[in-house]
């Protein structure tokens, strides 16, 4: 059985948020520093639920693979143990096992990442500079996040995926230096477009495209198109002369709605078929575990929800107006 919607997109590819916590307040995921990650511990999965929720997802519905996110998802107590546990359910289903963090909580262990079977790691870094990391993220961790990056590199994740949001007049003039920093080194570094969330102070003045920011890389870089697979969000492109890429990654200017093929989980147990989306058709695992349902029951309601799933996310200045979409609170 597999996970299709009316447009005839198969989903096959699950991001899980354990937790909405966070221990840095980026400008561009909490800006107005709300306090989030208040709904206690009983209020959100617990991890033999979402052990459970893998499982049905990869056993009944053909999924393969999975990611997990936040808020900071290291900041949950016990979530090494936890990714031991995930590492059985990868070698069951054939899964794909990735992390999106900080990078902040986990020096000194990124090699017990590995070994526990996450697959892919992406670690979000926004600047270079340690001045405006701190303004950025309010932590003055730059020099702990470089060795982490060193320390993923020698783990032999390959690549190593750097996550930077470019914001216009914040960190704009540091894109060269991102790419000229890692370009020879086994590093991917993905500039991601802001994204308008609400109270993000999203601004068109604010706001460059992906062909913004390539034509600034290409003032200095060579770049060659990389071949990538059908679902694949990012632009990716190989520095010529050096082994590192870089990518683009276009949610706004040029979205990949028709290709998608991800669905995700908040941490709260609540299943949305598109990041904007705001919970039509509203399936929460926690309930129906806490109530329990069947998996057929859970499956039916999962097919039903999937059916709402948009052809593609309304525009940037419709996105910036809900204001309930706080990305800790949704996982990236």
């Amino acid at each position: 059985m597999e996970l299709i919607d009316s447009f005839n997109r198969k989903h096959d590819y699950l991001r899980i948020s354990l937790t909405d916590r966070c221990n840095y307040n980026c400008v561009y995921c909490n800006p107005n520093h709300r306090t989030v990650g208040g709904k206690g511990r009983e209020n959100l999965l617990s991890f033999e639920e979402i052990e459970r929720l893998i499982e049905l997802f990869a056993a009944k519905l053909n999924f393969k693979k999975v990611r997990f996110t936040g808020g900071e998802p290291l900041v949950r107590k016990d979530v090494f143990n936890f990714f031991s546990r995930v590492g059985i359910l990868k070698q069951k289903y054939g899964l794909k096992i990735g992390l999106t963090t900080n990078g902040s909580l986990i020096y000194g262990r990124v090699n017990e990442l590995k070994l526990k079977g996450v697959d892919n790691l992406n670690i979000s870094i926004d600047s270079l500079k340690p001045d405006k990391f701190k303004w950025i993220t309010g932590k003055d961790d730059l020099p702990r996040l470089l060795k982490v990056i060193d320390e993923a590199e020698k783990a032999g994740f390959n690549p190593v995926k750097l996550n930077v949001v470019v914001i216009k007049g914040i960190n704009d003039n540091e894109i060269l230096d991102f790419v000229e920093r890692f370009k020879d080194r086994n590093i991917n570094v993905r500039f991601i477009e802001f994204m308008p969330f609400g109270s993000n102070e999203w601004e068109r003045n604010g706001f460059l495209s992906f062909r913004e920011i390539k034509e600034i890389v290409e003032r200095k870089f060579a770049l060659a198109p990389l071949i990538t697979g059908e679902n694949a969000v990012a632009k990716d492109f190989k520095i010529l002369g050096s082994p590192g890429r870089v990518s683009f990654i276009s949610s706004i200017s040029e979205h990949f709605c028709s290709t998608c093929n991800r669905v995700r989980i908040s941490a709260d147990g609540t299943f949305r078929v598109c990041l904007f989306s705001r919970g039509e058709q509203e399936v929460n695992f926690k309930e129906l575990f806490r109530s329990g349902a069947s998996d057929r029951e859970i499956i039916e309601a999962l097919r039903k929800a999937i059916l709402t799933k948009w052809e593609k996310h309304p525009g940037a200045e419709t996105l910036s107006k809900q204001i309930q979409n706080n990305m800790m609170e949704i996982g990236g």
